[in-house]
């Protein structure tokens, strides 16, 4: 039996990042926002969205839908340097109780024009192959 195309319900396209590129990411909770505070995670596909990132269970507790994170930086990617100190809203959250890490959705809640500029440059280049992603 054949199922018909259904178009991908997303409001942006996400560029996959492939496992040897290793893209990093700063984040923390919202209410605890020193920089020292902040724990590494890896971004697995990001869009004009929002991102997908990977951390550790111990790393960072208290995370659920509707949760705010702050994401410090971006490292991997020196195209989105300008992507940092960005607020995000916890979209979803894939926690299993046997993995060690957990899987986090967040939409970016406030980019500034030259951030959201930036951003939807880098996934078009990606989209279109002028760039390697």
């Amino acid at each position: 039996m054949m199922t018909a195309y259904q178009p991908e319900k997303r409001r942006h396209h996400r560029i996959i990042f492939k496992e040897p590129k290793k893209i990093a990411a700063l984040v923390s909770l919202l209410d605890q926002e020193q920089e020292n505070e902040a724990v590494a995670s890896s971004i697995l596909n990001m869009s004009a969205g929002g991102i997908q990132i990977s951390v550790e269970r111990s790393a960072l507790d208290n995370v659920w839908r509707g949760r705010e994170i702050l994401l410090h930086c971006v490292s991997g990617l020196p195209e989105l340097l300008e992507l940092a100190d960005v607020p995000m809203q916890v979209v979803w959250v894939m926690d299993n109780e046997y993995l060690d890490h957990i899987l986090i959705g967040a939409a970016f809640a406030a980019l500034s024009e030259e951030q959201e500029r930036i951003l939807r440059a880098f996934v078009d280049n990606c989209l279109n192959n002028t760039q390697r992603c």
